[in-house]
């Protein structure tokens, strides 16, 4: 440490050093490999670069540069060894080979696992460990057989890892194993309040309720829109159409600001609330199906059984929630709705709505809707379920579907 603060305090009197400065090649100081290595390789074009600001150093100091210039590389010669070793190491069976749980097996939350491993019969480790989502659980452990618990963990992927070190040098083999729910849904069906009025033309994809007014997404190429009703009547207030090249999706309100997705085009719109006037787009890597609020947050549907929730500023990935029964995955997720903490999702292609908490994953109760639909009022194709919108003030629930001539209030009933 006091050779290094020398080498800088030298090197801190020449103007070279202020070069180094800007070109980030002293900052921080510290020796691994990864600076190393990056810092070798800059300053070997940096002294050809600046040769000439070599005649303001005198020998002392250009002797501390050259120690911290060949340090560097003579260090990362052997960190770059090192490193090679660590990371070939990962998941190598010749030292470490995870016999059980097998990859992608599936058990309940709240199991006990039972995890076997074989560690090469000529490697001797220092020390031994098994983490779960990078948690240490087991220390020193035995590789006849060790029990790992699952309470805390999560719906759907977890990781095991075992980890050893030698000499000081760490090999790590890992597994994914998946958990379902260990809890079982409630069941519930409807009670009819109320039929309003729907355009029978409009492909829904997304539904809310606020003030006496539905906001709905519609969907189809060159049949997309934004659209504003009073509930009441279904008497349009606004409408705007998206691009045809595009296949609207569902839609979320933040900030006075409404926004909605696309399904294969990755973009979402954002629109001033009162006016509909377009003022960004945002990018996004998956398909776009459901979206609602959650917290300070967005959480979007893409049709699998995961949920992402998403910065509402910027349309980045903050995690995924991934959606399990006491069954396994439920897939198909399509419009969604935050009800009093939780979020109730539309199955596609189903008159099942799940709800689901946000926290595990887990699927706590499932609505079954069939029947909703009158269809004495059919006059023309309908498609399925889809749309949920909650009166937070009012405590009342609304459902449609696509193509459907009603909008229904509804009471959740066991």
């Amino acid at each position: 440490m006091e050779i290094k603060k020398t080498i800088i305090s030298a090197c801190r009197k020449t103007s070279i050093f202020s070069l180094c400065l800007r070109q980030n090649l002293l900052i921080p100081f510290r020796r691994n490999s990864a600076f190393c290595s990056f810092t070798s390789l800059k300053l070997d074009l940096f002294f050809i670069k600046h040769i000439v600001l070599l005649k303001s150093i005198n020998a002392i100091q250009l002797f501390f540069v050259c120690v911290l210039f060949f340090s560097c590389n003579n260090n990362d010669k052997n960190d770059n060894n090192s490193a090679k070793d660590t990371l070939s190491s990962n998941g190598d069976v010749s030292i470490i080979n995870i016999i059980s749980p097998k990859p992608l097996s599936l058990y309940t939350i709240g199991d006990k696992i039972e995890i076997k491993a074989n560690i090469s019969n000529d490697y001797i480790p220092d020390s031994s460990f098994i983490l779960l989502n990078n948690k240490v659980e087991i220390t020193n452990f035995k590789t006849a057989k060790n029990t790992i618990n699952t309470d805390s963990c999560h719906t759907g992927n977890n990781s095991v890892q075992i980890v050893v070190w030698n000499n000081g040098k760490q090999h790590v083999s890992n597994v994914t194993i998946l958990l379902k729910s260990n809890v079982i849904p409630e069941k519930f069906t409807y009670k009819v309040i109320k039929a309003y009025s729907h355009d029978s033309k409009s492909y829904t994809q997304g539904l809310i309720y606020e003030n006496g007014f539905i906001y709905e997404g519609t969907g189809q190429y060159g049949e997309s829109t934004l659209q504003k009703y009073k509930l009441q009547n279904s008497e349009l207030i606004q409408s705007y159409n998206l691009p045809e090249d595009v296949f609207g999706e569902g839609i979320v309100v933040y900030k006075n600001k409404i926004y909605q997705l696309t399904w294969q085009s990755q973009v979402a719109f954002e629109f001033e609330k009162s006016t509909f006037k377009l003022i960004n787009k945002f990018n996004f890597n998956t398909e776009g199906w459901g979206i609602t609020n959650l917290g300070d947050n967005f959480v979007m549907s893409d049709g699998s059984n995961t949920l992402y929730v998403l910065n509402p500023e910027t349309f980045s990935e903050i995690k995924k929630i991934e959606v399990y029964d006491n069954i396994g995955p439920v897939n198909q997720l399509n419009e969604l709705e935050l009800i009093d903490g939780k979020i109730y999702a539309n199955v596609y292609q189903t008159d099942n709505i799940v709800i689901i908490e946000p926290q595990t994953g887990k699927v706590t109760g499932k609505i079954n809707c069939s029947g909703l639909l009158d269809k004495t009022k059919v006059t023309k194709k309908v498609d399925v379920l889809n749309g949920i919108a909650w009166d937070q003030q009012n405590n009342k629930l609304y459902l449609t579907g696509k193509l459907w001539p009603q909008i229904y209030e509804v009471q959740i009933v066991k």
